[in-house]
């Protein structure tokens, strides 16, 4: 018999996509605030992205912000952007296990 319905698991995923509010960029020692470009979810992962636009420099980190400003993810990179379009993803699987 399962004890964890579906209905659980797409609670939390919906909460953590409300809560990852917003995101933070590290460019040349340089950090600059972004909206969310997209959110999917698709099962039991959520994909939070953002869209680095026309900046140039080194992409050294990206944040996932609260709607307070507190930092909940945070991911190192180090990508060389020139003036093109960049996409910086950050994926969250949930596991739920019975015990």
């Amino acid at each position: 018999m399962t004890i964890i319905q579906p209905v659980l698991t797409d609670t939390i995923l919906n909460l953590m996509d409300d809560i990852l509010a917003r995101g933070k960029v590290k460019i040349d020692g340089v950090y600059k605030d972004y909206e969310i470009f997209k959110s999917v979810q698709d099962g039991n992962t959520l994909r939070k992205y953002i869209y680095l636009q026309s900046e140039e420099g080194l992409v050294q980190e990206a944040q996932l912000l609260s709607t307070g400003g507190d930092i909940l993810a945070t991911k190192p990179f180090s990508i060389s952007k020139q003036d093109d379009g960049l996409i910086l993803a950050f994926e969250f699987s949930l596991t739920i296990q019975e015990g």
